[in-house]
């Protein structure tokens, strides 16, 4: 009910909604775009126009998937403006393995740390918008619908595109994985 409160002047809901969103908005802006300073800029010219134009926003029950596309369109335009290229590397959050012994701790570690670069080495390898529908799937937990509206396609394509990717990165993942 933040966003509500904030269409209605109240600062403090204000800053919530920019503290609980602005890592996520950030992580996803690097996906688009290999360079934070631009990420950032977008990301507070975002949130300044929110601000001024508050009243007249409607009404969403999903802020973070209105900032996140709304964040998205930014990008793109001045993208465009740039014709900017997109270099990025996905960061992908590390597990941490808890273990008993200290031996089988640095063992799981080095095999987690595996794991993640290969990962990511993979997910690297993907066509960018299959790198973006499973970012927004699996790491903003968006749902299909919504990545569909974000990316101007429709719900099957979407559907098609993650499945594709994740076979890709299972099939991926198979070859370059040691077996135990």
């Amino acid at each position: 009910m933040d966003w509500i409160r904030m269409k209605s002047g109240d600062l403090s809901a204000f800053e919530r909604i920019y503290r609980a969103h602005v890592r996520p908005m950030m992580r996803y802006g690097l996906k688009i775009v290999d360079d934070p300073a631009l990420v950032q800029d977008c990301i507070q010219d975002l949130f300044e126009e929110i601000w001024k134009t508050r009243q007249q926003l409607s009404d969403t029950p999903y802020p973070k998937f209105y900032l996140l596309r709304a964040l998205r369109n930014k990008l793109s335009k001045v993208l465009s403006k740039q014709s900017y290229v997109r270099n990025g590397e996905m960061n992908l959050a590390s597990g941490d393995q808890l273990s008993g012994y200290v031996e089988l701790e640095i063992v799981a570690r080095e095999t987690e740390d595996f794991k993640q670069q290969t990962l990511r080495h993979l997910l690297d390898e993907l066509p960018r918008r299959q790198q973006e529908a499973i970012h927004l799937r699996f790491y903003h937990n968006v749902s299909y619908e919504n990545i569909a509206e974000m990316m101007d396609m429709n719900y099957q394509s979407v559907l098609n595109l993650v499945q594709r990717a994740l076979k890709a990165l299972r099939k991926g993942f198979s070859v370059k994985m040691p077996r135990s």
